[in-house]
């Protein structure tokens, strides 16, 4: 047995090339502990690829909150838009009259 890492017990075996559980004594070929590990962080890395789309929910949200970032942009942006011709018509309300 080949040790990958002795703080976790972590040993590979050289003839079949599986990632197994080692105690003191005792070596033990088994892929469950770490595939738990990998299901859970493939399901992280899923959640955060489904960020990039709109239309998606999270993980961890509440039921039903699909579609909540696409109508959170658009307030947003709308948001911006009023403030920025607020802005423009402002400025140009004091040149007109300033000068």
């Amino acid at each position: 047995m080949l040790v990958i890492n002795e703080k976790y017990g972590v040993v590979l075996d050289p003839d079949s090339l599986k990632v197994g559980v080692s105690r003191p004594g005792f070596y033990k070929v088994n892929l469950s502990p770490i595939e738990e590990q990998i299901v859970a962080m493939e399901a992280s890395v899923d959640d955060l690829l489904n960020c990039l789309d709109p239309r998606s929910g999270f993980l961890m949200s509440q039921p039903h909150r699909e579609g909540a970032m696409s109508k959170a942009g658009f307030i947003t942006m709308f948001v911006f838009g009023v403030l920025f011709g607020v802005l423009a018509v402002a400025l140009a309300f004091l040149k007109l009259g300033g000068a």
